[in-house]
């Protein structure tokens, strides 16, 4: 199985298995494994602003009526009116803007997810906290390749994450699973309910 990162550069699932040398158990039996490669990273699909793009349409179209309608009853259109039609566009601009800057990013030890224009969040999940997985493929996104991820962590802070409208869901799910299995492994992490 391979997943293609945003360069283009096709990365093997086998590359998980570069650091065979790991250093001498700690305490506990754990082991400390130096942080590998990206194995992979995606942004969140504009198919969720689907909702967004159809009521910023219907807005402009709306308008544009008005303006075809104020040109033929000759009653005139001032240059004030113009910038009501600035407002679905650049509302439009702001959240395919947002979207593309919510990023998700997996290496063999952590998940990251960064989304914020000009303020940046950066929440980071270790995979050995990864309780469960579970993939969802709603029929909009399904349509574009795309689904949702949602994981069950022990983390305190974000004890569900959900990676939404990602592309090729089941493969990074199999990518996700094979990496919190060798954490956990690496770690001497097992999972005790009580």
């Amino acid at each position: 199985m391979v997943i293609n990162p945003p360069n283009d550069k096709e990365l093997p699932v086998s590359s998980l298995d570069s650091h065979d040398s790991i250093i001498s158990p700690g305490p506990g039996g754990a082991v400390f494994l130096p942080e590998g490669a990206v194995l992979w990273t995606a942004t969140e699909g504009q198919v969720v602003n689907v909702g967004t793009f159809l009521l910023c349409g219907l807005a402009f179209m709306a308008m544009l009526t008005l303006l075809v309608l104020a040109i033929l009853a000759r009653r005139g259109f001032d240059s004030l009116g113009l910038l009501w039609f600035s407002v679905p566009v650049l509302y439009l601009g702001l959240c395919a803007w947002r979207t593309a800057c919510h990023r998700y990013t997996l290496t063999d030890q952590r998940l990251q997810e960064r989304r914020g224009i000009l303020s940046v969040t950066i929440e980071t999940l270790e995979l050995y906290r990864v309780k469960d997985i579970s993939v969802r493929q709603p029929l909009l996104q399904r349509l574009f390749g795309r689904g949702c991820i949602r994981l069950v962590t022990s983390d305190r802070s974000s004890p569900r994450v959900v990676l939404n409208a990602i592309p090729d869901p089941r493969a990074v799910a199999d990518l996700l699973r094979a990496c919190v299995e060798r954490c956990r492994v690496a770690k001497g992490v097992r999972e005790i309910d009580a």
